[in-house]
């Protein structure tokens, strides 16, 4: 399947990596491939070699952002500073399903902040998903466990991620207050005096105000106290249960 990419790649993104200006900057680790290029992002008009994709998740996203983002076939583009791009290249074919392939990384545009200047991005896998923020200013990626959910502020998002079989990081506070986003995970569950066994949280985070997030909905752990107290408090970037 690589060799094959590699072919695929070639035909639907001539010079991708020939343009590449370097690797992504230190620390940065990712199974996805993704390079940072010396080419302005986005004008659709100019594109020749126009791959559509039938099946693609961010169609809606890219209509909206067609200034910053773009997708030929397997590789998605956005815009960064100083006339680069970054490109993630999916590892799979146009249109195929991740289903049964273990290996399989379908990149999708789900958002943008833009006072923060971070994208969004999805990765589709044959069983879970990964998500990254990418900078818009130099390509950073932080990956995070789930799509986050901003704080009315917008200084800090939350997300949490229940899966049982395949979890991808539980819950993360990430602090977006300085240009680079930092991710605070946070291993344990609440213990407050009085409630019953938890063993997860419940599916839904919710901002109370912007220092309190509340997590709702129904646990998809039978055996979990319904009753149980689950609202974390950020207190100057520290997060801690309240009980």
């Amino acid at each position: 399947m690589r060799a094959f990419l590699a072919l695929l790649l070639a035909a639907v993104a001539p010079g991708v990596f020939a343009q590449e200006i370097g690797a992504l900057p230190p620390l940065i680790t990712t199974p996805s491939i993704a390079v940072v290029v010396q080419e302005k992002c986005c004008d659709w008009q100019s594109q020749r070699q126009h791959i559509s994709v039938p099946d693609s998740a961010d169609r809606a996203a890219l209509e909206k952002l067609r200034d910053r983002a773009y997708r030929n076939g397997i590789v998605l583009q956005l815009k960064l500073d100083n006339d680069r791009s970054l490109k993630f290249i999916d590892n799979t074919i146009v249109g195929e399903s991740c289903e049964g392939y273990d290996g399989c990384r379908k990149h999708r545009l789900i958002g943008y902040w833009p006072s923060h200047r971070q994208y969004i991005v999805e990765v589709a896998l044959w069983e879970g998903l990964e998500v990254y923020l990418a900078s818009a200013r130099d390509g950073r990626l932080l990956p995070v466990g789930s799509p986050p959910l901003l704080s009315p502020s917008g200084k800090y998002a939350i997300g949490v991620d229940n899966s049982i079989g395949y979890p991808n990081g539980g819950l993360e506070l990430i602090d977006l207050r300085q240009a680079t986003p930092i991710g605070i995970r946070l291993p344990g569950l609440p213990s407050c005096p009085g409630t019953g066994q938890e063993y997860g949280l419940r599916s839904n985070p919710v901002w109370l105000d912007d220092s309190r997030v509340g997590f709702q909905g129904e646990s998809p752990f039978p055996n979990d106290d319904p009753n149980a107290k689950q609202i974390l408090r950020i207190v100057d970037g520290k997060p801690e249960w309240e009980c």
